[in-house]
């Protein structure tokens, strides 16, 4: 019976400690700024895993405004 509660136990960790959430992520980014047209960017992430992958997934807006200048970044990913 130990030697199957063990065994059991070994394979339990084994198969949990490995499932790591992973994904490959292509990235767009429109950056605007006043006075400045607007910029496209476009980068691949490979292997993004688990929080990183829950940060990055999906649509984030970034905005800041300085003493009247104002810059604006959309970043759009795409995980598969």
């Amino acid at each position: 019976m130990k030697n199957i509660f063990f065994f059991l136990s070994i394979l339990f960790l084994c198969v949990f400690s490995s499932c790591k959430k992973c994904k490959d992520c292509s990235c767009s980014q429109i950056i605007s700024q006043t006075g400045f047209p607007d910029v496209t960017q476009n980068v691949e992430f490979n292997d993004v895993c688990d929080e990183d992958l829950e940060e990055i997934e999906g649509t984030i807006t970034y905005t800041q405004n300085v003493g009247g200048f104002s810059q604006t970044v959309e970043q759009s990913c795409d995980c598969k």
